[in-house]
């Protein structure tokens, strides 16, 4: 029986660095996709920024022409 306990714990500790890996290899993978949805916000935010700034260039337009 002690063999056998042995064993078991030999293979658990081989199981273990994998574990830890797993577990970074999951942790990286989740950051990704946390930076991923946090750039595509970013353009998302760009975007509208753009729209806002070519909005604005548009009435400043209309209300010089209306002015003079």
């Amino acid at each position: 029986m002690a063999k056998r306990e042995q064993v078991v714990a030999e293979e658990l500790k081989k199981q273990q660095p994998v574990e830890e890996g797993e577990k970074e290899v999951r942790s990286i993978a989740l950051a990704r996709v946390a930076y991923e949805q946090f750039m595509d916000d970013i353009r998302s935010y760009c975007q509208q920024a753009r729209e806002l700034r070519e909005q604005s260039a548009v009435l400043q337009q209309s209300a010089y022409r209306f002015s003079g």
